[in-house]
């Protein structure tokens, strides 16, 4: 794999840089989280209109027609700069799961207005007892006599639910929770009966909502795809959300480190900048080296995006799970640097460190997919000795 940028590549990346340096700086952020409920509809046309919501959708399908690639250099910009509006919960998820598991002509009909930036969608996927298995799906959906679909259940951290247009629902049409086989996906309006949400907003103030869906009719246009067949799209579409949750980490990751190196020039003690303090320049390379394993796991995640199935993903659990760690050693000795001032709502530091604690969450904790990722290793190493 070739881990120098393209022109086209850098290109996109220096637009990202350069759009949101001007359009959502720190005070820009803190306003939005404070009075606009952590979204903002024109921002996400923007978005759209810069192409970056459908990066890596194919140009047939209103795309751009890249990779999870250019995905992921998106979303290290937008990491660094702490963006509120879910680009990768309602940006590359859904637009991964339509671009996979639609239906010729549905995908091009649905994908048109979400890339734009004009209909923003939410993935109701995950719940309470599912931990991280994608394949947990207890939430039904029942054929009716009317050749109609019944939606039944509860699906919890819907990140961008409040704000969405579109709801696209994971239930199962048959067989048990945990079966990989059965599982569908529904679009839903969030406004129709039988839909409630409750609503909060995260720790990093992303906003979001667990959604109630009681007896929710959905017609059978609205079924992506093949229902009941849902599976292998939605695995893919979430490997694919993880990688780019990994690259977003590298970007909290080194700006965190660049705070902290602008703090230990600025801030002095006993009349000297207390970046001369050798204990502080260690730290400080400590920090490094974790941004630099850090970056090298996410290049791997986006290697493992071409490898098949199983092996593919549970390689990606290990990627999440170590980005996810450096992250959290980065961000909390950020924290420190700053002295008692970092956990602060006026300093970006202290936001870096509650979005890691969010994007840990989505799909599963570190804890759930170093030890999915562990359990393959042995699994691999007995078979070895066998």
């Amino acid at each position: 794999m070739d881990f120098e940028l393209s022109d086209e590549q850098r290109m996109l990346q220096e637009s990202a840089q350069r759009f949101l340096q001007k359009s959502y700086t720190f005070e820009h952020r803190s306003k939005l989280a404070s009075q606009g409920g952590g979204f903002s509809r024109e921002t996400w046309r923007a978005f759209g209109e810069m192409g970056w919501l459908g990066v890596a959708v194919p140009e047939s399908m209103g795309g751009m027609g890249f990779s999870p690639v250019e995905s992921a250099i998106v979303a290290e910009q937008f990491g660094r700069a702490l963006v509120l509006e879910p680009y990768v919960m309602c940006g590359v998820f859904p637009a991964s799961l339509v671009a996979r598991s639609g239906r010729e002509g549905q995908r091009e009909a649905w994908l048109g207005d979400m890339v734009a930036g004009e209909m923003i969608y939410a993935v109701a996927h995950s719940e309470r007892e599912a931990r991280g298995q994608v394949h947990y799906v207890s939430a039904t959906a029942k054929r009716t006599v009317d050749n109609t679909w019944r939606l039944d259940g509860y699906k919890t951290i819907v990140v961008g639910a409040p704000v969405a247009d579109r709801l696209l629902v994971v239930a199962r049409t048959a067989g048990a929770a945990d079966e990989k086989g059965g599982i569908g996906v529904f679009r839903v309006d969030p406004k129709q009966a039988g839909v409630s949400l409750k609503t909060c907003a995260l720790l990093d103030g992303t906003p979001s909502a667990d959604v109630q869906l009681d007896g929710v009719i959905v017609a059978e246009a609205d079924v992506l795809g093949e229902a009941g067949n849902a599976f292998d799209g939605l695995q893919a579409a979430v490997d694919e959300a993880i990688v780019a949750i990994c690259a977003e980490l590298v970007g909290d990751i080194e700006d965190v480190i660049e705070l902290a190196a602008e703090y230990l020039k600025t801030r002095k003690q006993f009349g000297v900048a207390i970046g001369s303090f050798q204990a502080l320049q260690h730290r400080m390379a400590d920090m490094a080296i974790d941004a630099m394993q850090a970056r090298a796991t996410s290049h791997r995640a986006l290697l493992a995006l071409g490898e098949d199935g199983a092996h593919r993903s549970v390689e990606i659990s290990g990627c999440k799970a170590q980005t996810t760690r450096s992250a959290k050693f980065v961000t909390q000795q950020g924290i420190q640097l700053h002295g008692g001032y970092g956990i602060t709502n006026e300093y970006k530091v202290g936001h870096h460190y509650r979005r890691h604690l969010v994007l840990d969450v989505l799909f599963g904790n570190m804890e759930y997919h170093l030890n999915r990722y562990a359990c393959r290793i042995q699994d691999e190493a007995l078979a070895a000795a066998a």
